[in-house]
């Protein structure tokens, strides 16, 4: 039996949605994110990757799993 192969998920930069996230990164804007359970959070997004943002909200690090979120509002 053989090692499980390690797959390697590269975040698409082509799309439109990441580079606006990779701007409001790049620019440190404030942004509010309302996730599907209806709570908001409002702060700046440190990182994105293939599956989660990380937020600084109120001096708390925050990490989202991306498909909990409604939207980014910026």
């Amino acid at each position: 039996m053989s090692a499980p192969t390690l797959t390697k998920i590269v975040l698409n930069t082509s799309l439109p949605s990441i580079r606006r996230i990779h701007g409001i990164i790049r620019d440190k804007n404030e942004v509010e994110v309302k996730l599907l359970t209806g709570d908001q959070l409002r702060g700046r997004i440190i990182w994105i990757d293939d599956q989660c943002i990380c937020m600084d909200a109120s001096g708390h690090k925050i990490v989202i799993w991306q498909h909990a979120i409604a939207f980014i509002k910026g």
